[in-house]
């Protein structure tokens, strides 16, 4: 199969956390060869692939660390133990082009990238590798305020013994619960368990990020989980990882894991008990929703998709389909084997409710598309409340409840119904990014558009929903996106930087009604920002947000919030 990183988004909906406001900021740049090497400025950065190495011995807790593009290895030395190891309240951004002032300023992710890679030696082109290091990133004892976000993770090998034949991408012990996002694992290797990261005993969360090409030795090409609980695979691709028992992801005798809106293709376990996309056993508890699980294989084994051998696994609103077992064979066991799925699309057919088997109708499986197109039968026929709390988004950052009104509700819930899948089917316009707080509603405000982004049509309408009822409200525009969380005393965040607008006369003012939303047509002739109103050109994109008034007037609590982020690229 043709190896199509799935990229999930830009920088633009990448950061979900503000930085405190009194962490030091420490600067790296690889490919620097003046000033004071001493990460004080972009100017100053630590120097050449030991850089970031220095600014992890020197960072302590609220420090961010911003990782220009290049290349950074754990030593400049050969000793293969050798880490990046994570710290609490120190934060390490990479995909800079150097002299941001903030990660919402990163171009685009694939666009400078900082890499970490552990070919010491140079040589793995001669395919030698016994001399890599055993692990990219350690961590242990960390908790969520130990992040990563915006790197590719290259060429561990795990093949030692004890820990060191473990997680040649990351390894997470000791009850550690890093946060992991934006960042893709490619071609990591070990001989024990997962080849892109072992974890054990651990809750590490990891948003946005890509699993490719990763040798799992015996338990998961991608990941291994043991003994651990409440770790999240949310937004993820896993392609062409192989492993013997578990082709992408195995999950032993782990409790409450949840994988959502995820990718899983061309993955393979080569051995007699696997699973090609997920392996799961021992005990614990696994929820799998709306998840794309195709073209997996298990050429020993039934499951080539899941394979659940003694754990108690949740499957909703996923589709399975052209996975296969031994001899090719396409059968229902090589979808899904030992497991009860609900409202997901199997090939063959598999009894549980709401359950189809109809071609997904992919824009382009062998492209590495695998949106739906108008005439997939998962349109709106998934279970909304499979869905889990907070989540809103797709794999590509898309608003994850969309009604196409030319398809019949065939799902369970309140319009609008859920699709079945990674992707949901959408012709809207632009990509949510900076999720919203919830409100005194319990709803979380969501952006959308409709219309056209071509600017010389000057027909494109904003509109919010989720909001509270009977409340004042304006949208915003920025001409770039940021992060100030509760500015003023709201209870939202703005999700806008740069010069920022508002659509506040008297036309554009909105109340939010019985509905709880808004709308407005835009004058792209006529952005109104602080510093006086600009025309939308071809070519640019633009930010957009709603800010409202939220609270309880009957008793007194009066406050205000914003909805997420829209950003829209015009033609």
């Amino acid at each position: 199969m043709k190896r199509t990183l799935l990229r999930t988004c830009t920088s633009l909906g990448l950061v979900f956390a503000a930085s405190s406001a009194f962490a030091g900021t420490i600067y790296v740049d690889a490919n620097l060869n003046t000033g004071l090497n001493d990460g004080s400025s972009w100017a100053n950065a630590y120097q050449g692939s030991d850089g970031l190495r220095l600014a992890l011995v020197g960072a302590v807790a609220n420090d961010d660390i911003y990782v220009a593009q290049g290349t950074y290895k754990p030593t400049t030395g050969a000793s293969r133990a050798a880490s990046f190891a994570m710290k609490n309240n120190v934060e390490i951004y990479g995909g800079f082009l150097g002299g941001e002032s903030s990660p919402v300023q990163r171009p685009a992710f694939g666009t400078a990238t900082s890499i970490l890679l552990g070919d010491l030696a140079d040589n793995d082109g001669s395919n030698l590798r016994n001399d890599n290091s055993y692990h990219l990133v350690t961590t242990t004892g960390t908790n969520a305020t130990a992040v990563l976000d915006g790197f590719e993770i290259r060429q561990g090998n795990a093949n030692g013994s004890g820990n060191n034949n473990k997680g040649g991408g990351i390894l997470c012990l000791s009850n550690s619960n890093p946060t992991i996002r934006n960042c893709d694992f490619i071609d990591n290797r070990c001989t024990f368990g997962g080849g892109a990261g072992y974890i054990n005993g651990s809750r590490p969360s990891f948003t946005d990020c890509s699993f490719v090409d990763n040798l799992g030795g015996s338990f998961g090409g991608a990941f291994d989980l043991n003994g651990g609980s409440n770790t999240v695979f949310e937004r993820c691709t896993f392609i062409g990882n192989s492993a013997n028992r578990a082709g992408a992801l195995e999950i032993f005798s782990t409790t409450n894991i949840l994988v959502s809106n995820c990718l899983f293709v061309d993955n393979t376990a080569t051995g007699t008990a696997g699973g090609g996309g997920l392996w799961l056993g021992a005990g614990g508890t696994a929820t799998v929703v709306n998840c794309t699980i195709v073209g997996n294989h298990a050429p020993s084994s039934l499951g080539g998709g899941i394979n659940d051998q003694g754990s108690n696994v949740t499957t909703t609103n996923c589709i399975i389909w052209d996975n296969t077992g031994p001899g090719g064979a396409q059968n229902a066991t090589n979808q899904v084997n030992g497991t009860a799925v609900t409202y997901s699309n199997v090939e063959v057919g598999l009894p549980g409710t709401g359950n189809i088997s109809v071609a997904p109708s992919f824009v382009n499986a062998a492209g590495g598309d695998y949106n739906l197109m108008i005439t997939s039968a998962g349109i709106d026929a998934g279970n909304n409340a499979a869905v889990p709390s907070g989540v809103s988004l797709d794999i590509r950052h898309k608003r994850r409840f969309e009604d196409e009104t030319s398809v019949a509700d065939t799902g369970i819930g309140t319009a609008p119904i859920v699709d079945m899948g990674c992707s949901e089917f959408t012709t809207r316009p632009g990509t949510n990014f900076c999720s919203a707080n919830v409100n005194t509603q319990g709803g979380h405000a969501s952006m959308a558009a409709s219309g056209s982004v071509a600017v010389i049509d000057n027909n494109l309408t904003l509109e919010c929903t989720d909001m509270v009822p009977n409340q004042f409200a304006i949208f915003l525009v920025g001409a770039q996106p940021g992060f100030v969380a509760s500015p003023g005393g709201s209870s939202g965040n703005l999700c806008l930087g740069g010069v920022i607008g508002r659509f506040n006369d008297l036309s554009q003012i909105r109340n939010t009604g019985a509905t709880s939303s808004i709308d407005l047509t835009l004058d792209l002739g006529n952005l109104p920002l602080a510093t006086g109103s600009v025309p939308v050109m071809p070519g640019e994109t633009w930010h957009f947000e709603a800010w409202y008034r939220d609270g309880i007037p009957s008793i007194g609590f009066v406050t205000s919030n914003f909805s997420d982020g829209l950003s829209i690229t015009f033609e």
